[in-house]
């Protein structure tokens, strides 16, 4: 736990904290402070709970990629690593989502090349979930916009359109992704290059072993679990809302706000954890609901500290326990490489 990765880990989240800290002493100290105190604190095990249920679902997705990637894992080690990686989901590039492969190949033997693929569908797998959810609950937030508003029907056209923007976004990933031919002769064309042809051929490493991975029945299979898993941190997200105030948020509306708020902070790759993204993107559309700051600043702050930062302490308890139950500590230095260098992943 001395290592910088988790030294930058913690200041990660200080930051996060300070950020929020100024958020709620610039808005309106006192009414946040006073929405805090009135909120029902005894919900917060139900809170922890439907997150909780999500990050269990999204274990069984993952373990259901590991079977389809012929991944020989014992049940019970791959259930330890799949949790581990909570501990660097606000890695900045989402490199940290390495930390799963990475713990395959150092208790298990297994190359990262043919388990890094398992990072990218359930990745992909969320975000299809995320989308689903989201178109069909976006009639429930267009309906709960606020009629008066001058920029209510441009920000209802720029919400949809990024909406089918992502949809759009993924289908095309997806489908070059399912196009043998198309993907091999760019794969190809890079190898024309010697500076690219290592590159190259990890990067053909990788597709062979992710192809079989993106079929229809496993995308079917995995965004429905996506769908279901995502669908209990929305519950989460409208017990917070209806905990500070923001009663008149319907669940529909509330599971829009949370789904788009993630989507968008996902594109925005580069912000660990979409720190930032996620939570100007949530504020602003519970401001289109009539949401006032000093309730949705509240909401947004328990939200994330119910999910993220919460995932984020799991995932290092989870460390100590595969670490005690391998009778090894994960190698941090060697991770750092990888994290450092991403292509170096599959020879490491």
């Amino acid at each position: 736990m001395n290592h910088p990765i988790f030294k930058r880990t913690v200041w990660i989240l200080v930051f996060a904290v300070l950020i929020y800290t100024a958020f709620v002493i610039w808005s309106d100290f006192r009414k946040n402070v006073d929405t805090l105190k009135a909120f029902p604190w005894k919900m917060l095990p139900v809170i922890i709970a439907c997150v909780l249920v999500n990050f269990l679902i999204r274990e069984l997705k993952w373990d259901y990629y590991r079977r389809a990637g012929g991944i020989e894992v014992p049940r019970f080690g791959s259930f330890l690593v799949f949790f581990s990686g909570y501990s660097m989901c606000i890695s900045p590039g989402r490199v940290g989502e390495l930390i799963k492969p990475f713990m395959y190949k150092q208790y298990f033997g297994h190359r990262m090349s043919k388990t890094i693929p398992l990072v990218l569908c359930e990745r992909i797998s969320d975000l299809l979930g995320m989308i689903v959810l989201a178109g069909v609950a976006a009639t429930a937030f267009i309906a709960g916009l606020q009629r008066e508003a001058d920029q209510s029907s441009f920000s209802s056209r720029f919400i949809i359109g990024f909406l089918i923007f992502s949809a759009i976004f993924m289908a095309a990933g997806i489908y070059l992704a399912r196009h043998r031919p198309m993907m091999e002769g760019l794969i190809g064309w890079i190898r024309r290059y010697k500076r690219l042809e290592k590159p190259a051929h990890k990067l053909s490493e990788l597709y062979e072993s992710t192809y079989p991975l993106l079929t229809v029945k496993n995308l079917l299979i995995t965004t429905c679990l996506a769908v279901f898993s995502w669908s209990f941190e929305c519950i989460a997200l409208d017990i917070i809302l209806q905990g500070v105030g923001a009663g008149h948020v319907t669940l529909g509306q509330a599971t829009f706000i949370f789904c788009m708020a993630t989507i968008f902070g996902g594109f925005l790759f580069f912000l660990p954890g979409g720190i930032g993204g996620f939570e100007v993107t949530m504020a602003m559309m519970l401001g289109y609901l009539a949401v006032p700051a000093f309730q949705a600043g509240p909401a947004v702050i328990l939200i994330r500290f119910c999910t993220l930062f919460f995932g984020v302490a799991l995932g290092f308890v989870f460390i100590l326990i595969t670490s005690a139950r391998f009778h090894m500590a994960v190698k941090w230095d060697e991770f750092e490489k990888v994290e450092a260098d991403p292509e170096a992943g599959p020879d490491a």
